[in-house]
């Protein structure tokens, strides 16, 4: 994985893990949300990590482990804490990254892989 953060190229690596999505947080500046997977995505478990530019490079703010592959991680427009990630075992995953455990919420509403979430705002 690697982030541009004041320009330079930033990376992490995390031993395991393959990233899928990453996402800025448009509240916190340079906080990236990274939502990962073990064995590209085909089996094993996932990852939401968070984490934030320091003068060293990306350091880890929090980590969350979920049972499948985490292939899609968003932002809430509403909370500047709230994500939401989704899973090859078909469910949503709901994150509030001021808590140090997980996820707040899941909502298992596919029978297969759900690798695309986004908020839709009324």
């Amino acid at each position: 994985m690697s982030a541009v953060c004041g320009g330079a190229a930033r990376t992490l690596r995390v031993p395991g893990r393959h990233g899928y999505a990453a996402e800025f947080s448009p509240y916190l500046p340079g906080r990236l949300a990274c939502a990962t997977a073990q064995h590209y995505g085909i089996a094993g478990c996932g990852t939401l990590l968070i984490l934030d530019p320091d003068e060293s490079g990306l350091r880890l703010f929090r980590s969350f482990d979920w049972n499948d592959g985490l292939f899609d991680v968003t932002w809430s427009e509403n909370n500047e804490h709230v994500l939401i990630t989704c899973s090859g075992d078909g469910s949503l995953q709901l994150w509030d990254t001021a808590k140090p455990a997980g996820p707040l919420q899941v909502y298992k509403e596919h029978t297969q892989e759900y690798v695309q979430g986004s908020y839709v705002v009324k």
